[in-house]
């Protein structure tokens, strides 16, 4: 008899009406996942667009400017004066 066989019960035969039965996502039986390869684009308004347009804009900085910090910090550009 191993651990895994004690942890985890084989099923549940019997469970009063009034009773819940939850049971582990890893445990449960495989579901059909949702397919969305053909579902096309989104529609959005001009105001979405521009907002996604300036959040993928300061990431983009955002990183320039650790790559930046990261070089700074190498020593890439030169000593600094105190």
């Amino acid at each position: 008899m191993s651990v895994r066989t004690l942890l985890r019960p084989g099923t549940v035969t019997e469970v009063p009406e009034n009773h819940l039965v939850v049971v582990h996502p890893l445990d449960d039986v495989t579901e059909q996942k949702v397919n969305s390869s053909g579902l096309g684009t989104m529609p959005m308004t001009v105001s979405v667009k521009l907002s996604l347009m300036a959040l993928r804009g300061y990431l983009i900085l955002m990183m320039f400017l650790v790559l930046y910090h990261l070089l700074d910090l190498a020593g890439v550009f030169g000593p600094h004066a105190r």
